[in-house]
């Protein structure tokens, strides 16, 4: 009996038959491309992972780059980045305040920086040194924090920044700037403000990152740029803040020509328009010479600063919490001898100048116009030497006519021709910008409307003459107030002038501090983060490092008011209870938020700075 095949038989196993050559031949030209492309991708995952690591590698140091050196730079009083080791020792024992470190770091100075340490409260300062130094044969940038420095309890921390540093050029020592790894530049230092520092990283692989910072405005504020809840450390704090010194020609023709009480008044204003913001004011005068209107807030309002020397500035007062020292400035001021337009003349005695008999008056050094003495007293001790590290940042001039005198070596003044007058206080109005000053000039009087006298003045401040207005009803166009140079009109004028120069820096901002009522006294917290939302983003308060926060808003045509909601982030052991606020140091009504979120809703005027306290209390 025959059987049939078992292909025949079992139809499901035809296919065993195996490939034809056609099938064989696709096969074999399917698996070369796929053996090729894999080839070539393992190739280039090989060729690529040596540029992928470095790529990497930088990355995270851009990361450590951007998290310390803005954040030093924005909080730093001073940076000093001179490489040689005595030279930086000799600069940090002059600045003021006067530091020193025992430690003895590696490598080379790229940059030290002074800093507030608001944690441990006023006056407290500690030192941030970036050092450029081998590692195991690795060049690396690291962050050298040195708490307590110079004394016998003394800290250093210290933390990696950047690995992946370029090895030195032939020929380079320590006692040379490592600029082929870091590159420390200044901003600007004549126009724009605040300037800081611009840092720019070169990596071994041959990119570059560039970062920096702007210092504080007044030791109290970090930079506000939060986009989304995340910190922007490189971005520059608000235009709000800084040491403004406030400069006033005190010489007898003021009252002569009826300027004192409008004088007295417009300052006194420009005092109060900055109450609450982050600002610091130093309030000086001049006539034959410069010299402090008050050197010592503990002292009776009509102390002068003059002591064993003369030409000593007055020191710079908070604006963000006014208390008794501010208003010993404003007494200063206002206790100026009233005598308008009966005054005695140049060659009056004191009496006859001090009818009050309290050394507070008109010709307070005597008969002269010093702008030369003027401008110096701000920097310079009277000994030539530098103030250090509490330099203004914005310096408001105010003189009713031309230069008579300047200073000569023995710290006194002689009577010169005004040209000569103007060249030297020119020199040293060159001096305030080269260390970040802005200084702005304002003639007022009867010579303000002379192109003579106001040319003094643009060859000391500038050539930019602010093109606002003062409206009939006191409303004030400020124009170009941001970035004018040189203001001028009548005595009246002075005040809306002023408030134009604060309406550029402040107006329009909201400063945010936080309180905690205990029952029986606002007391700031010791520590603690305070997150606040409003239309801008959220800010970040932190009590360990700044006492305010500040949002600065815009205004467009024809707008000039703005609500503006705070949110307060719920805290941990406290309950929200209130907002005070206050602008030019009345009150502004903060009412309750419509949502009922934590929190108050303010309006915010463009010709105002409102300051707001958030208040909470224990849970």
């Amino acid at each position: 009996m025959s059987r049939r095949p078992e292909r025949l038989m079992n139809p499901q196993r035809r296919g065993d038959a195996g490939f034809t050559l056609p099938e064989l031949l696709i096969a074999v030209v399917i698996s070369g491309i796929l053996v090729v492309s894999i080839s070539l991708a393992f190739t280039t995952v090989l060729r690529t992972q040596s540029q992928a690591t470095d790529r990497l590698a930088e990355s995270k140091d851009i990361t450590f780059v951007q998290t310390w050196l803005p954040v030093d730079l924005s909080s730093a009083l001073d940076t000093f980045s001179m490489p040689d080791e005595a030279e930086l020792a000799i600069e940090l024992a002059a600045s003021t305040p006067s530091m020193a470190f025992n430690a003895v770091l590696p490598g080379v100075n790229v940059m030290t920086v002074i800093r507030p340490d608001l944690e441990a409260g006023s006056g407290v300062y500690y030192l941030v040194a970036y050092r450029y130094h081998q590692v195991g044969g690795q060049w690396q940038l690291s962050r050298f924090e040195i708490r307590n420095p110079g004394t016998a309890s003394e800290v250093v921390k210290t933390v990696g920044v950047a690995y992946e540093m370029p090895e030195p050029p032939p020929g380079w020592d320590l006692t040379q700037r490592p600029v082929h790894a870091v590159e420390v530049t200044s901003r600007n230092q004549v126009i724009l403000r605040p300037i800081g520092e611009d840092v720019k990283v070169n990596f071994e692989s041959g990119n570059a990152f560039r970062t920096g910072g702007a210092g504080l405005s007044a030791e109290n504020q970090l930079p506000t740029d939060y986009s989304g809840g995340f910190t922007d450390p490189s971005a520059p704090p608000s235009r709000c803040g800084g040491r403004v010194a406030l400069v006033i020609d005190t010489s007898g023709s003021v009252p002569a020509s009826s300027g004192g009480i409008p004088t007295e008044q417009a300052a006194v204003s420009f005092i109060d328009g900055f109450t609450g913001t982050p600002t610091t004011l130093s309030i000086n005068g001049f006539d034959r010479e410069a010299y402090g209107m008050i050197w010592d807030t503990s002292q009776p309002a009509g102390t002068v600063a003059r002591g064993s020397s003369n030409g000593v500035r007055a020191p710079f007062v908070s604006l963000l919490n006014p208390g008794a020292p501010v208003d010993v400035m404003k007494t200063r001021i206002t206790d100026l001898d009233d005598l308008d337009g009966a005054w005695p003349g140049g060659g009056a005695s004191i009496g006859a100048r001090d009818p009050n008999g309290d050394r507070v008056m008109w010709d307070q050094i005597g008969a002269g116009t010093n702008w030369e003495d003027g401008l110096f007293n701000l920097i310079y001790r009277s000994d030539g030497t530098p103030y250090g590290v509490e330099q203004p940042s914005l310096v408001v001039f105010i003189t009713d006519g031309q230069p008579t005198m300047v200073r000569t070596a023995a710290g006194g003044s002689n009577g010169v021709s005004s040209a000569a007058a103007t060249t030297a206080a020119a020199a040293v109005a060159n001096d305030l910008r080269a260390q970040g000053a802005r200084t702005i000039g304002v003639m007022v009087g009867s010579k303000s409307n002379n192109s003579t006298y106001v040319g003094y003045l643009k060859d000391v401040v500038g050539p930019i003459e602010w093109n606002g207005s003062v409206n009939g009803d006191g409303t004030i166009n400020v124009g170009n107030a941001a970035t004018a140079d040189l203001f001028k009109g009548e005595f009246e004028s002075l005040g809306p002038i002023l408030r134009s120069i604060l309406i550029a820096e402040c107006g329009g901002t909201l400063t945010v501090q936080k309180r905690i009522d205990t029952g029986s006294s606002l007391d700031n917290p010791a520590s603690g983060q305070w997150s606040y939302t409003t239309d801008l983003g959220v800010r970040e308060l932190d009590r360990a490092k700044t006492s305010s926060i500040t949002f600065d808003y815009s205004f467009g045509p024809g707008e000039v008011t703005k609500q503006v909601q705070i949110v307060e982030a719920p805290a941990a052991g406290y309950v929200w209870d209130r907002a005070e606020c206050t602008a030019s140091g009345n009150p502004v009504a903060a009412q309750p938020n419509v949502d009922g979120s934590p929190g108050a809703t303010v309006t915010v005027q463009a010709d105002q700075a409102v300051s707001c306290l958030m208040i909470s209390r224990p849970a």
